[in-house]
């Protein structure tokens, strides 16, 4: 099995200092899969945690998975006790130029309730910094993605929505 984390974490914008951004991070096996320039969209994330299909978990910071040579999703599988991506690697890579030599398809393995977890843990930090900072100027969320549908945003289940009962500490 493989082992996936994700973070969520709050940054100020370099060039807009008055601006701050929710950045989600993924890793697997302790290596980041994307370039510095592709975002995670939580709403993918999110809904792949419980559904199966192909996700653009992937994208450019305005939704677009174009944008950055993203032309697959991720597509995501359950079993009862596993979650499955298959994707490409690299992720994106520039539409005018040949893939790489050494580019191949990837699978990778999580468990389910590790993968669920670090899915609700990520969301409820993601919603716990927007609501504890104030920024000046404007609060990015995530790729097409506002402040309010990030703070609605919840995991689908098959009888409705889990909602995590927030802790009383927080882990930063």
């Amino acid at each position: 099995m493989n082992d996936i984390r994700i973070t969520a974490t709050l940054s100020l914008d370099e060039k807009n200092p008055e601006d701050a951004y929710i950045d989600i991070n993924l890793s697997v096996d302790g290596q980041y899969l994307h370039e510095i320039n592709v975002y995670i969209d939580p709403v993918a994330l999110v809904t792949s945690s419980t559904m199966s299909g192909e996700f653009f978990i992937y994208t450019c910071d305005c939704g677009n998975p174009a944008c950055q040579g993203i032309d697959e999703g991720v597509v995501v599988s359950h079993t009862d006790d596993t979650v499955i991506w298959r994707l490409k690697n690299p992720i994106s890579w520039p539409a005018d130029e040949p893939r790489p030599e050494w580019a191949h398809d990837a699978e990778f393995r999580f468990p389910k309730a590790h993968y669920t977890e670090q899915v609700c843990m990520a969301l409820d930090h993601a919603k716990r910094l927007v609501r504890g900072f104030n920024v000046q100027g404007t609060l990015w969320a995530g790729p097409a993605l506002t402040v309010e549908g990030l703070l609605a945003l919840e995991i689908p289940q098959n009888d409705g929505f889990f909602v995590q009962e927030p802790d009383e500490h927080a882990l930063h």
